[in-house]
């Protein structure tokens, strides 16, 4: 296969990955702007709405490590095409959803399919794309992560506004069809991991103990720290850490001895590769609070309907399409952790400063916030995907994808709960539905609800710098097929 030949092989295979980013991201951001709807269609609380976004975080987290090793042990592509259909399955499922608990049934259906599509997308950049054209990859897939966000958002308001709830998931189905279509066509076949002479079949059987510890331990986590809120520490929410603890604990020790474990402990023997996973945990902490509150802010204290608040939160997403490609050539010329590090700073300093603005009138403060936290975060993911996937071992790239999927799940869930439960403990009446808060009740809550952001963002910081110092790692050049 000659140059350009080559060039365009990788294009494709780079917009057939960026294409699940751009589906994901599209569902969550339609799902955040049509939550206020879906409150009042059920008569539910901010608290049990959240459940919408956790149930569907929640079944990513707990399965990202298992499909990131069937896909080394399997073949990239299978799990990948999989993913398409069983999140498109899911979509249609979702819109058909006629109560609460059919809804959140459906999600976690749909959590299943994007699982498998994040536990190996970044894993198929890193296998097909040389080392020095991964950070323009990954540009290209935050900018299509970005446009997700900015049909997402709007077309969800619109959609909400002019149809109904359901139709934010029915649009989704399209989508998912042309999408995979366009994988089956664009990516070629990844070989399963062969048994190398010599090993015996035990050595190569695929850790179940360790797929179930993990799925249990992880679930009983986020389970339990999303009905701290509810349940308070009461003695099946102290049990239920407390088991979840013991699980991954167990799951860590039975790790370090199989051998052909799921998650490869020795990925952690470099500490920078580490900070990486731990500073992207904070910043989606901070990115998946934002994205499920803000929507209720505007819709709160702004009076904005759907498509009005749909509209909004496009400037985010319009400076973030922009500079995403600038940011992704930018970190194959310049340590990744350097940026991450500066663009830290400034999103800790923008989230901290809105926390301040939330009582002023008008929406300069709005705008002025969703424009600085893009020019912020659009030189933290870009750099930190092609940091962390750099430092992975050759042989480990679907775990090694899983488990930054995972972190960055974890991040997301944690956060929405986390920061979902500081906005509740600050409002006049918590337990009251969402319909029934009034903009001076629900204001401290956003208050306290932004500071905590601010803290997860300080943390992303303090992380990124403890990996600034570290010098690129070169990788091998892996060839496309034919």
């Amino acid at each position: 296969m000659n140059a350009q030949a080559r060039t365009y092989a990788y294009l494709f295979i780079v917009i057939s990955v960026a294409f699940s980013s751009f589906l994901v991201r599209l569902n969550n951001y339609m799902v955040n702007v049509s939550l206020p709807t879906i409150t009042r269609s059920f008569g539910i609380s901010s608290g049990e709405a959240s459940q919408v976004i956790s149930s569907y975080l929640l079944i990513i987290t707990t399965m990202l490590l298992l499909f990131g090793k069937l896909g080394d042990r399997i073949g990239l592509k299978r799990v990948f095409i999989a993913g398409y259909v069983v999140f498109t399955i899911g979509s249609l499922l979702c819109g058909f959803s006629h109560s609460f608990t059919m809804l959140i049934i459906a999600r976690l259906v749909q959590g299943i399919g994007a699982s498998m599509l994040l536990a190996v997308s970044f894993a198929l950049i890193s296998h097909f794309l040389p080392a020095d054209r991964t950070g323009w990859a990954f540009g290209i897939t935050s900018t299509a992560s970005a446009l997700g966000v900015a049909t997402g958002a709007p077309v969800g308001g619109i959609v909400t506004g002019y149809l109904s709830w359901n139709w934010a998931f029915f649009i989704n189905v399209p989508v998912g069809i042309a999408a995979i279509i366009i994988g089956m066509r664009c990516i070629p076949e990844t070989e399963a991991i062969k048994k190398e002479p010599g090993q015996q079949g035990k050595s190569q059987a695929f850790d179940l103990t360790g797929a179930i510890l993990s799925f249990a331990g992880l679930g009983l986590l986020i389970w339990g720290i999303n009905h701290v809120h509810d349940m308070g520490w009461s003695v099946p929410i102290v049990v239920c850490l407390g088991s979840a603890l013991a699980l991954i604990a167990i799951f860590v020790w039975w790790e370090t001895r199989h051998p052909n474990p799921l998650l490869d402990m020795r990925l952690f023997s470099r500490p920078k590769y580490t900070f990486a996973l731990i500073a992207t945990f904070f910043a989606y902490m901070l990115i998946s609070g934002n994205g499920m509150l803000l929507p209720f802010y505007l819709d709160i204290v702004k009076g904005l309907n759907a498509q009005q608040t749909g509209m909004v939160l496009i400037a985010y997403s319009v400076i973030y399409i922009a500079l995403s490609p600038v940011a992704g050539r930018l970190s194959d010329r310049v340590n990744p952790a350097l940026l991450c590090s500066i663009a830290t700073f400034s999103a800790t300093a923008c989230v901290l400063t809105f926390s301040f603005s939330l009582y002023r009138s008008g929406y300069a403060a709005v705008f002025i916030y969703l424009i600085w936290l893009a020019l912020s975060f659009v030189f933290f993911f870009s750099p930190n995907n092609n940091q962390v996937m750099t430092y992975a071992p050759a042989d480990k790239r679907g775990v090694s994808s899983g488990l930054f999927n995972t972190m960055n799940n974890l991040g997301m869930v944690i956060g929405v709960t986390v920061i979902e439960a500081i906005f509740a403990a600050g409002v006049s009446g918590r337990d009251a539905p969402v319909g029934e808060l009034t903009a001076v009740s629900a204001l401290p809550g956003f208050h306290y609800a932004y500071l905590a952001g601010g803290a997860c963002c300080f943390m992303s910081l303090v992380f990124s710098l403890l990996g600034k110092s570290h010098k690129k790692v070169s990788r091998p050049r892996f060839k496309i097929p034919g």
